[in-house]
């Protein structure tokens, strides 16, 4: 429709959930509308900060979590059904719950040597607040100094220097 209208400087984004029991129902794959009308692929994706809590991991960890059942995680299944499309994370951060003040610094620290290992991913978009829809978990950036320091340290990077044309 937007092609019908004249529309030339739309970008469309699919982006996916990455939580396993969404990425294990039989409609995951029949969501992607196809590679002529998806432009990026995103996948919005959380990690917990606390040691043995849900999710509990790295930046790794919400690239290549899989869903119940088998399967690749998110970054192998877009790179090998989708190549050559750019990967966005759309919605990430590391958590904790409120209340349970944990440094988010290894979580932070671990983006840089993943990204490098991983050329399909072009953009990253964090998701900031003191609480989720839930209510229980802050994804916020500076919950503890240390965490602060660590997400400045990355986003002062030079893998983020984009000349843009």
């Amino acid at each position: 429709r937007l092609e019908a209208q004249g529309a030339d400087n739309v970008v469309n984004v699919m982006a996916y959930m990455g939580n396993e029991k969404w990425m294990a129902q039989s409609w995951w794959k029949d969501l992607y509308p196809g590679d002529d009308v998806v432009d990026w692929i995103g996948l919005d994706s959380y990690v917990s900060v606390e040691k043995g809590y849900y999710h509990y991991g790295k930046f790794a960890d919400l690239l290549d979590r899989k869903p119940k059942g088998g399967g690749p995680g998110f970054y192998e299944w877009a790179t090998t059904k989708h190549q050559g499309k750019p990967i966005m994370v759309a919605e990430w951060g590391g958590y904790h719950r409120i209340g349970k003040k944990t440094d988010k610094s290894a979580v932070y620290n671990s983006v840089i040597p993943e990204l490098k290992k991983r050329p399909a991913i072009k953009a990253i978009v964090h998701f900031d607040t003191k609480a989720d829809d839930q209510g229980n978990r802050d994804i916020s950036i500076n919950s503890t100094p240390g965490s602060l320091a660590a997400f400045k340290k990355l986003a002062a990077n030079p893998i983020f220097n984009v000349k843009l044309s």
